[in-house]
């Protein structure tokens, strides 16, 4: 596996965070992991904020009514029934906040990235992969074929020309084939994908659809199976390669589900009228602090920042 060797600080943050609610949430808890626990809140602030957030993912959990055929059934205390659920209802939780937070995809790719980080690679065949934030990728080079898994994220692709062996981008929902050309495709968890052409032609496919891109170009998996292909700046949508993020005239809500995707945390609008601002402006996506400033300052916004992982947005 190459790229960034471990997780970033702040994935790393969450992690132990991770691992301090299944430990302390464990009947199995000693005084001696409570020490541990206090000594690892005091190396620092960040970690109370860290830990009370993946606490409260978990917390109404307690309340998961137990069957009562399940009951009758198992002649077990209550008690030991309860927590036997709890348990497994946390191990889940748990495993759901690790999958969020890239560490499976991570550790089945060959090249990733952390939340906020941009790489770029070179593949043995000299063809370049820019990787988004939070993305991963593996590559299954045969004989035959070049295919890349983007298992998350988003990535584009300078291919190298080799008509006898094709390459192909597959992201679970679609696959885009190059037919000598620059591109990028974009993984959506929710329902589908997207494919866009900066240059050169791409066919994409999807179980139910098929079509050929061109030059500004992209192609997105609709809810019904289809794909809605539309023309647009795609330079100006691939410029997260050059450590930007530019809009132009698109709602803030987009804008600021964007930006999430470069920090930890949430950023959560709570009224239509701030969501439906327009934005227009070039970001430096390293810094998505500074972006929500310029934001509040030009628009008629406020933000407020609860805890290092939940910011709000607001009309005022």
């Amino acid at each position: 596996m190459t790229g960034q060797i471990g997780a970033s600080e702040d994935d790393h943050r969450v992690e132990e965070a991770a691992g301090w609610v299944a430990r302390l949430q464990s009947r199995d808890a000693t005084e001696e992991d409570q020490r541990g626990f206090q000594d690892w809140l005091k190396r620092d602030p960040a970690n109370q904020a860290a830990f009370e957030e993946l606490r409260l993912l978990w917390g109404e959990l307690q309340a998961v009514p137990v069957p009562s055929d399940r009951l009758k059934k198992l002649r077990r205390p209550r008690a030991a029934i309860i927590g036997n659920i709890v348990a497994l209802a946390l191990i889940a939780t748990l495993a759901t906040i690790l999958y969020q937070m890239g560490v499976v995809d991570r550790l089945r790719a060959d090249h990733y990235t952390s939340v906020g980080e941009v790489a770029h690679f070179t593949l043995d065949d000299g063809t370049r992969i820019d990787l988004n934030t939070d993305s991963a990728v593996r590559v299954l080079y045969s004989a035959t074929e070049r295919r890349i898994e983007l298992l998350r994220g988003e990535a584009f692709f300078e291919v190298t020309h080799n008509p006898a062996r094709p390459f192909v981008v597959d992201d679970g929902s679609l696959s885009a084939t190059a037919l000598g050309t620059r591109y990028g495709v974009r993984r959506d968890e929710s329902f589908g994908g997207a494919a866009q052409v900066e240059e050169g032609r791409v066919e994409v496919a999807s179980a139910h659809a098929r079509v050929v891109l061109g030059p500004g170009e992209m192609a997105r998996l609709t809810r019904d199976g289809k794909l809605d292909v539309e023309t647009g700046d795609v330079s100006g949508r691939s410029a997260w390669r050059d450590g930007k993020l530019v809009f132009s005239g698109q709602p803030l809500r987009d804008v600021l589900e964007i930006l999430e995707r470069y920090r930890h945390g949430r950023i959560v609008v709570l009224d239509d009228a701030a969501a439906s601002l327009k934005v227009s402006g070039i970001f430096d996506l390293h810094d998505t602090d500074e972006a929500l400033h310029v934001l509040e300052t030009s628009l008629p916004v406020a933000i407020t920042h609860l805890t290092g992982m939940i910011v709000m947005v607001r009309s005022r």
